[in-house]
């Protein structure tokens, strides 16, 4: 696969402050990188000293501030405390006022985010249901030339119609993990959003099974991005490198995923317990753009066009800046 290898920036939400985060993207963009992201999220992956900024809002100043990345979520559920045409809606409303740079990441939600304000959380099998379903709307109303009437099993419109479209396709990143998510990505995603994962799962099941879901949709698998949200931290002390990754350590305890776990500070008691081994073996953890280089490399090589990389260095600002000796390094 030829396909140009693309370094965005993920510009935590939950981790800075909406105008810290702002300042980093306008960094980002400088120093070369392709995308900026944004954690579409309602309640943060830690408790001491985290934020939880509304993404749409913080995305139409990050697009009017910079001139050039592409900007999407990352990622937006848009099934239980989104209604899917209002989702339909923002982001046509962005891509129409910014052509080329906008695109949204899809995914089947987290407990944290939805059950705060629904109350609800319904099977995973269910939430990929509502998922296809939302897809399906937002796609109608994208392309519609006329009213769209639709009574599904989870969502209704009645002559629903967006008047302001965008002037071309918004760009849909699909997020799946196992056998079946990666397969449903394939199969109604542009493209591929993957988290954090071993290199050989990425390789022997999440991107077979998201090549499988596009052939058998009739598109090209090899014009699909295979994009990856993964955590980074870079200090010349390795150690507190490592321990720069606190604030997501969380997402590597699998019971904050099967259980209906949505108070930060639950999570927080869980990630304060992650060790730095499995910090180090799940995230990238460097001293300096050397080690960052390696670490991208190893991911390329599973199959990974397009990286979102979450900066958690305990000098953020050189988290950022190392990039200019990375970044050459890794484009094809």
């Amino acid at each position: 696969m030829d396909m140009e290898t693309k370094v965005g920036y993920f510009a935590s939400l939950e981790q800075y402050k909406p105008r810290d985060a702002l300042e980093q993207t306008v960094r980002a963009e400088n120093v070369g990188f392709d995308s900026v992201w944004a954690d579409d999220h309602f309640h943060p992956w830690y408790h001491t000293n985290a934020q939880s900024a509304q993404a749409w809002a913080w995305m139409g100043a990050a697009l009017e501030a910079t001139k050039r990345v592409f900007i999407s979520t990352c990622i937006t559920c848009p099934i239980m405390r989104y209604n899917p045409a209002i989702v339909a809606q923002t982001f046509a409303t962005l891509r129409q006022m910014y052509p080329g740079r906008v695109g949204v990441a899809i995914g089947a939600g987290e407990a944290m985010n939805e059950v705060p304000v629904t109350g609800e959380w319904p099977s995973v099998p269910e939430r990929q249901d509502m998922t296809v379903e939302a897809i399906g709307v937002m796609r109608q109303l994208w392309g519609g030339q006329e009213p769209v009437t639709f009574k599904g099993k989870y969502y209704t419109l009645d002559k629903a119609f967006l008047y302001t479209k965008p002037e071309d396709e918004v760009p849909l990143y699909f997020s799946g993990m196992g056998p079946k998510g990666a397969r449903l990505a394939g199969k109604y995603g542009d493209h591929l959003m993957t988290v954090a994962a071993d290199p050989s799962v990425l390789k022997n099941v999440t991107i077979p099974n998201f090549v499988k879901g596009a052939a058998d949709s009739g598109k090209d698998p090899s014009k699909m991005e295979r994009a990856m949200l993964i955590w980074y931290s870079v200090d010349p002390d390795y150690e507190k490198a490592i321990e720069g990754l606190r604030f997501w350590a969380g997402c590597l305890v699998p019971a904050m995923f099967k259980y209906k776990v949505y108070d930060s500070k639950e999570v927080e008691v869980h990630a304060n317990l992650v060790g730095h081994d499995m910090m180090k073996e799940n995230y990238m953890v460097a001293t300096d753009a050397e080690d960052l280089i390696k670490e991208i490399e190893r991911f390329k090589a599973a199959g990974i066009t397009h990286f979102c990389l979450g900066n958690s260095s305990p000098d953020v600002n050189l988290g950022i800046d190392v990039f200019k000796d990375v970044i050459p390094h890794v484009k094809n």
